[in-house]
């Protein structure tokens, strides 16, 4: 099990990840934990070569112990109960290979209205993807995938 990229756990019903669930896994890129019954982000310690965590459709609250995943590229936490912004620049700012998040239907986007993704892009100076939507979109641009050429 050492050797296990991916892990994927949608729709188990789990409240918590203990702090050594993860331990045996150094190697894990990719986690799925989406439509749990997860309130916290505790347990991932041990898993600093993660590129994908999704804990979307959870009961997460508040984003913790996240800055350490400096290799992760995407993060999907649609659906949950997130409401700060300066939580996710603490947790996430620093990570400069992060280019994907999802934050949509939390109560921080229907708080912040048409300036959601504004923010969201103030906290994540480096980041490529907002929910589905790509590059230098308006906030009412919500239907139409934009391209940021380099």
């Amino acid at each position: 099990m050492s050797s296990l990229r991916l892990l994927a756990l949608p729709s188990n019903r789990l409240t918590e990840i203990s702090p050594t669930a993860l331990s045996a896994l150094p190697a894990l890129e990719e986690l799925y934990l989406s439509h749990n019954d997860l309130s916290s982000l505790s347990g991932l310690e041990a898993v600093s070569r993660l590129r994908t965590l999704d804990v979307s459709n959870n009961r997460i609250a508040h984003l913790t112990n996240l800055a350490h995943l400096e290799q992760l590229e995407e993060f999907w936490a649609s659906s949950n109960l997130l409401e700060s912004f300066p939580e996710i620049e603490r947790e996430l700012g620093a990570l400069k290979g992060l280019h994907t998040v999802y934050f949509e239907h939390n109560p921080l986007q229907k708080k912040a209205g048409p300036t959601y993704r504004n923010k969201i892009r103030l906290c994540l100076k480096d980041i490529k993807q907002i929910d589905a939507t790509y590059g230098n979109l308006r906030d009412g641009d919500v239907n139409h995938r934009y391209v940021v050429a380099t």
